[in-house]
């Protein structure tokens, strides 16, 4: 460790935090710093826009070697992406804990603008991008859904009116294979069409030993296999009317990853879990069994087990009325989501975790934006949303102790949101900006759902549940421009996400969660535009943040009485030298409850502590919040050489450390994660023409082994259980591409 942290160390030496754009092929920086975001609806330069952002070129992705949603968080202060059963993204302490078709995710992803609903939709490969912006903070008066924690937008490349083309592969070890391709076709008269797709394959990191697994094709799990293709048709011949058209599938038949029981000293009082004996970390032996035995009923085939299926449609329309332009976006999308676990935490066969998932949204807004020169720039807008959604989830104990014993849930919700927002921004000054925004929220929710427990005979409860979730949620933002090199800006602005209900538990509905969110920051950018960065404080005012738990056998939702979150973040990118470009992050967090009583499993008769109540007798005030590490520090570094004959070489280094993290609210020590660091490199060759690229690339190098989530299993409670899922090991590859 102390190796691995020196090298760290020294690639971090003399950078402060993460430069998110490093210069293209090798061009100067100050020529390649400067990022136009829509990120506050007006373009602007990352540098100009008062809001926490990070903002990362495709160009940028594709250097660092990243390919997917869950590699952002190597490039972004304060961001969190977790792969497990789905994605759990956080941002400052801030996620979601549930996870059904009830409930919503605090931080909103956007494909092309369009909201993406359902948390397993959240990760997913990224192919022919144009940039990905990522703002920290609640996001209300600005894009489309509420969210409380932040925004994750992620931007393709549009036709243009030339022609392009683009083929990559990479091969690797696992028996790692990806593909790229893209086609940029001018069609006349203001009209482009354009075309890139991706697969992606990879064998298991991990060996399932049950018998029979790898004949039923999962004896080889956390393993590849997907594609995607996007296709869009664009029209602007420079009037007023512009429109693009947008449709995307994304198809992921991996092999999920498995969850690794933890045979800590510490974790039971028989470490072997009953003499069932304990396997290496890369091998489990967990079963998958389609029936769920005395319901006469099975999950399907072999093939059902494991699936991500995802389908969107954006239309991008925008007119240009002289006073102002009007822009509308309508989307569409559609998710089916199966995932099959041994979800007891033990390295045998006891019980399955299943849910299948299958959800459809649409969307509209509509927005009026200013188009004058002059003191004042305003918004107004409007948006629509429906998603209707069915889940069945079950668990199954063929075990059973000669009894038929399973839980299985059968349910349907349906979430429809209105919204009215608007902004105005006034230039008081040369130097002096005042912002102030609004938006009004409506949802309605309902769900109904069939719980079934069966232990040799069934019981079944039906509930029927309806909500309504309504809020003001205004922002207001102060800028000032110290000078042509340093912006400050100060802010206020209220959060809001829609209760909901939780179809893991019988239960009522959950309330909504409410914070206020206060951010001072400043902003430097250099003339010659060598140098930039950003650094700021945020204070979180939290009320009723919705937390869950497992409460024997269910995963029950509740509201957090009150928490607060301090951050400090920071950002830079530099130049030192013509060829070298060094970068990097730093965010402290301190987010912690200050007002929560609940319910703890593993201590059932637990006396009340002060405060609290006999149903709910402990106290976790002080604690802190799930998914939030204290430190989190990432770096890079790329380095040209000039070869003969106009060639060039590429190095890059990227770099991360994070602290312990904690995965429930109880911080207990067993499901958590010890801060660890990890590094990536590549090496890329480049000819004079620019048009073929070779390269190396290693992830993850010093093979650090960690783990990216463990969860409490509920089967064996009051004892206490962990599951782990363990991060991908070192890997390896070869890139070529083409471009023309």
């Amino acid at each position: 460790m102390t190796a691995k942290l020196s090298a760290i160390a020294a690639l971090l030496s003399g950078t402060a935090a993460l430069a998110q754009q490093p210069a293209t092929r090798g061009e100067p920086a100050s020529e390649a710093a400067d990022i136009i975001v829509t990120a506050d609806r007006f373009e602007a330069s990352v540098q100009d826009v008062p809001i926490s952002l990070t903002a990362v070129s495709g160009e940028t992705l594709e250097q660092a070697g990243i390919r997917d949603t869950e590699g952002l968080a190597n490039l972004t202060p304060g961001l969190l992406v977790q792969r497990s059963v789905v994605g759990k993204i956080t941002v400052r302490g801030v996620g979601n804990e549930n996870y059904t078709i009830a409930g919503d995710p605090g931080i909103a992803v956007h494909a092309d603008g369009v909201y993406v609903a359902r948390a397993a939709a959240g990760l997913f490969d990224l192919f022919d991008i144009e940039r990905v912006e990522v703002l920290r903070g609640p996001q209300g008066t600005l894009y489309g859904r509420n969210a409380t924690g932040g925004v994750i937008n992620i931007l393709p490349n549009r036709p243009t009116d030339r022609f392009e083309a683009m083929g990559a592969i990479e091969i690797g070890n696992y028996d790692a294979v990806r593909i790229e391709g893209m086609v940029n076709v001018p069609l006349g008269g203001g009209f482009a069409a354009r075309v890139a797709g991706f697969g992606r394959w990879r064998d298991g990191f991990t060996t399932n030993i049950f018998p029979g697994a790898d004949a039923r094709g999962f004896g080889d799990l956390d393993s590849k296999d997907g594609w995607g293709v996007r296709g869009q048709l664009a029209f602007d011949n420079g009037g007023a009317f512009t429109a693009r058209l947008a449709v995307e599938h994304l198809d992921d038949d991996s092999n999920l990853p498995p969850y690794k029981y933890l045979n800590r000293p510490d974790a039971l009082p028989d470490a072997d879990f009953g003499g069932f004996g304990r396997q290496s970390l890369r091998t489990v032996n967990q079963g998958f069994e389609a029936d769920i035995p005395g319901s006469g009923r099975s999950v399907g085939g072999d093939e059902d087990f494991f699936l991500t299926r995802q389908t969107g449609v954006a239309l991008h329309l925008g007119l240009d009325v002289g006073f102002g332009t009007i822009t509308s976006l309508t989307g569409y999308r559609r998710t089916r989501f199966n995932w099959f676990n041994d979800g007891d935490g033990s390295d045998v066969f006891y019980v399955n975790y299943i849910q299948q998932d299958a959800n459809e949204q649409w969307s509209q807004e509509i927005q009026l934006a200013s188009n004058s020169d002059g003191r004042l720039d305003w918004f107004v807008g409007g948006y629509f949303f429906n998603e209707t959604g069915s889940s069945f989830i079950a668990l199954p104990f063929p075990f059973g102790f000669g009894l038929p014993f399973y839980i299985a849930i059968d349910g349907t919700a349906e979430t429809t949101s209105f919204a009215g927002f608007g902004e105005a921004r006034w230039r008081a000054t040369d130097r002096l900006t005042l912002t102030a925004g609004l938006r009004y929220t409506s949802e309605d929710r309902s769900t109904a759902y069939r719980y079934e427990i069966n232990f040799g005979a069934p019981v079944v409860v039906n509930p029927d549940l309806e909500g309504s979730y309504n809020a003001f949620t205004p922002r207001f933002v102060v800028q000032y421009d110290l000078s042509e090199v340093v912006n400050l800006y100060a802010s206020a602005t209220r959060g809001f996400k829609s209760g909901g209900f939780n179809l893991l538990a019988i239960q009522p509905g959950f309330d909504p969660e409410f914070v206020w969110a206060y951010e001072g920051g400043v902003k430097v950018q250099t003339a010659d535009r060598r140098l930039s960065g950003s650094a700021n404080l945020v204070y979180y005012d939290y009320k009723d943040m919705q937390v869950g738990q497992i409460v024997n056998l269910q995963s029950v939702l509740t509201n957090a009485a009150r928490s607060r979150i301090w951050g400090f973040e920071a950002e830079v990118t530099g130049q030192p030298m013509e060829r070298l470009q060094l970068g990097g992050t730093f965010a402290w967090l301190d987010a912690k409850y200050k007002d929560f009583c609940t319910g703890d499993p593993t201590q059932p008769t637990a006396p009340a502590d002060p405060g609290c109540d006999p149903a709910n007798p402990i106290s976790l005030a002080g604690n802190t919040l799930p998914r939030a590490p204290e430190w989190t520090l990432t770096g890079f570094a790329s380095l040209d050489f000039d070869l003969r004959d106009g060639q060039r070489l590429n190095w890059r280094g990227d770099v991360r450390y994070q602290s312990l993290v904690y995965f429930t609210q109880f911080n207990r020590p067993l499901i958590s994660q010890p801060g660890y660091p990890t590094m990536n490199m590549a090496l890329t060759w480049l000819p004079p023409s620019g048009r073929f690229e070779l390269g190396l690339f290693v992830q993850n190098l010093f093979n650090e082994v960690y783990f990216t989530e463990v969860l409490e299993s509920g089967a064996f409670n009051p004892q206490l259980v962990g599951q782990a899922y363990v991060a991908p090991p070192r890997t390896w590859g070869l890139r070529a591409a083409v471009r023309f």
